[in-house]
């Protein structure tokens, strides 16, 4: 297929119906777009005269717009109103300006050394699962709960924002390690052990929570 013939709005379906491809090609498409679009936002901050490396978040950026974009099965994408030929670049630099400002809201929050804020828009982890016998909603729901969790358990850690991102890309828009570790440039290896590790981790830690909670 050629992908460059194939419109946003036919990208967009294909990748909704699951098509593997199609994703790699959208994140390929777009990936310097949204890059841009955070970097003018967070260097116009006060951020751009602290120490802080701005690639580093620039690069958070990035990725949260990314896992806003795939939270809940792609709803934004399945949501877009497609009155213009730019309807997805728009909808892709209003994520990224809003991922920037989110995450120089929580640079200034630490700066003044009070408590994290939390995300007004968690991203829901969408794990290929087939259960009839749960609604949607609920599914959603666990998802939900299920990323707030690693975002607390990996809190702190370096690149915990892009491990998050690459095991959301990875089981949500099926993402290969392999193209994840091209995307990234990361080592192959390093990508799957990293994806290994937070999907044990919500196995052990996050799912186990849930359970006694509802227990």
């Amino acid at each position: 297929m050629n992908w460059q013939e194939l419109t946003d709005r036919e990208l967009v379906k294909l990748c909704l119906e699951g098509d593997e491809d199609a994703w790699k090609e959208l994140l390929r498409r777009y990936h310097s777009l949204i890059a841009g679009v955070a970097g003018r936002v967070i260097r116009r901050s006060a951020l751009n005269r602290s120490t802080i490396p701005l690639k580093s978040v620039i690069e958070d950026a990035v990725q949260d717009t990314w896992m806003k974009i795939c939270k809940k099965r792609g709803e934004p994408l399945r949501k877009l109103e497609w009155r213009h030929d730019g309807a997805l670049r728009g909808l892709l630099q209003i994520t990224a300006s809003n991922a920037a400002k989110d995450i120089l809201r929580k640079h200034q929050s630490e700066s003044r050394n009070v408590e994290k804020e939390v995300p007004v828009d968690d991203p829901g982890l969408v794990i290929p699962a087939k259960e009839p016998t749960v609604d949607q909603a609920s599914l959603n729901l666990l998802r939900d709960e299920l990323v707030r969790c690693l975002q607390k358990i990996t809190q702190g850690e370096p690149d915990a924002t892009r491990n998050i991102a690459m095991f959301l890309l990875y089981f949500s828009c099926k993402i290969t390690a392999l193209d994840l570790a091209r995307l990234y440039k990361l080592d192959l290896r390093k990508v799957e052990n990293t994806v290994a590790r937070l999907a044990r981790l919500a196995r052990t830690k996050c799912l186990k929570s849930n359970a006694m909670r509802s227990s």
